[in-house]
């Protein structure tokens, strides 16, 4: 009797128990996956509030710089994050600090040097960027590529929580505040004042991130290891090209269209590639990026049942979450457009059907980059990047003079297939090199 009332009093306690791991289990993926979406609704809130409010003229100018954002770090970063995420998820506490604190010096220097010789080139031109664009753009364009690469560096030390904080202050706590700055006040409704609202995000994610460096004496491991860090500029240069190639295939085309089309076709392609997006981001940068850690130790334990279910999982997580995301997206856009009120964002309805689709496909070209990167094909990912950079450029100088703004997309679309083809190809080789025993030395 005694026996029993013990046991179902018991029961109730372990359910509880069990309750609370789910809950804990789940709680973290589940707010990460929350501030993922916050981060990407708030930027298509502030597309759609560009095109309504300031203009597809201005709408281009800001998909322009955010191709800069993402031009900038691959240009200046000498390709070396990759090499420094590979280096840290195995470092001590103390060396990691270290490493993380020189890798965030190298941007500083690079801009340092390199902004000032932009500053004198465009004086030299005349001043095609006018002045009072220069400041904000340079300041958010070094501010951008620092947070970019402590980003990487935080989801490498296995610290996705705070790297998901971090990336809701800088992409999506400003653009929120900016809408509702100009809808309290529409005086504020100018690119300024957007400029502005983008620079105080960054500011405060870098009080945040200064913050947690003094939490249990982080600052007292800040070192900078020059001599380190150049160690391993030989070894990035895969990456390099990488990084470079991959930036200019996947923007190159704004900057095209702006030239053969003019600013305000670039907004309505911003605005479509701003709305695809959603799926994108969600499906790689949340699902598959803060699991890179854990692919790669994984992949270096030699465990090949365990990497491959690993691998397995996350690439059918990436998939279900794209694909879902981008029915949403071919529902509501033609039911969204008409309240915009702008009618060149409908008469190009053709370019945003042909951008989802592009957008699937790179989805899953990048959950394949990723897989190459823990499989450690270095040079294949900077063959691969050469070849879609070089097509993509030449699909679009090549399609959007005989197609006008739907030959972007058309470009954009080929160009995935054609990344998604070569990386599954590659990484299929370097999985059944994995899965194939090392030759055993032969008795004497």
């Amino acid at each position: 009797m005694d026996g029993d009332a013990a046991c179902s009093g018991t029961a109730p306690d372990r359910s509880f128990m069990n309750l609370q791991n789910h809950i804990k289990r789940w709680a973290s993926p589940l707010t990460m996956m929350a501030l993922r979406v916050a981060n990407t609704g708030a930027k298509f809130l502030l597309a759609l509030y560009t095109a309504r409010y300031l203009g597809l003229s201005d709408l281009g100018i800001y998909g322009l710089l955010v191709g800069g954002t993402i031009l900038t770090p691959a240009v200046l970063g000498l390709g070396t994050c990759d090499w420094v995420v590979r280096q840290i998820v195995t470092m001590s506490r103390s060396d990691a600090i270290a490493a993380i604190a020189t890798r965030l010096a190298q941007p500083i220097v690079m801009h340092a040097i390199a902004q000032p010789l932009l500053w004198a080139l465009n004086a030299a031109l005349g001043a095609p960027v006018p002045w009072t664009l220069v400041w904000p753009c340079g300041l958010i364009l070094f501010l951008e590529h620092v947070a970019n690469d402590a980003n990487d560096l935080l989801i490498a030390r296995h610290r996705a929580m705070l790297s998901s904080v971090l990336l809701f202050v800088r992409s999506g706590l400003w653009p929120l505040a900016v809408i509702v700055w100009g809808a309290l006040d529409p005086a504020a409704r100018t690119l300024e004042c957007l400029l502005a609202g983008w620079i105080g995000g960054l500011v405060i994610l870098w009080l945040v991130l200064g913050a947690h460096a003094l939490v249990n004496d982080r600052w007292r491991f800040i070192r900078l290891r020059w001599r380190w860090l150049l160690s391993g500029v030989p070894a990035s240069w895969p990456f390099y090209i990488k990084d470079l190639t991959a930036a200019a295939s996947l923007h190159l085309d704004r900057f095209l269209i702006s030239m053969f089309l003019g600013l305000e076709l670039t907004g309505v392609y911003t605005l479509f590639w701003s709305i695809t997006n959603v799926a994108h981001n969600l499906a790689v940068y949340t699902v598959v990026h803060p699991q890179l850690p854990t692919l790669i130790a994984t992949h270096a334990s030699r465990d090949n049942g365990a990497f491959h279910a690993t691998e397995r999982r996350v690439r059918n997580e990436s998939i279900a979450w794209a694909v879902a995301l981008a029915v949403g997206a071919a529902i509501a856009v033609p039911i969204l457009l008409p309240y915009l009120d702008r009618p060149a964002l409908q008469t190009n309805l053709l370019t945003f059907w042909i951008i989802l689709i592009a957008t699937l496909l790179r989805a899953a070209a990048d959950t394949y980059g990723f897989f190459l990167l823990v499989l450690r094909r270095d040079h294949a990912i900077a063959v691969i990047s050469v070849a879609g950079a070089l097509g993509s450029a030449a699909l679009n100088v090549l399609l959007i003079p005989l197609f006008g703004l739907p030959g972007a997309a058309l470009a954009y679309m080929l160009t995935g297939a054609g990344l998604l083809a070569a990386r599954v190809w590659i990484a299929s080789d370097g999985k059944a090199r994995l899965a194939t025993p090392s030759p055993q030395p032969a008795k004497s």
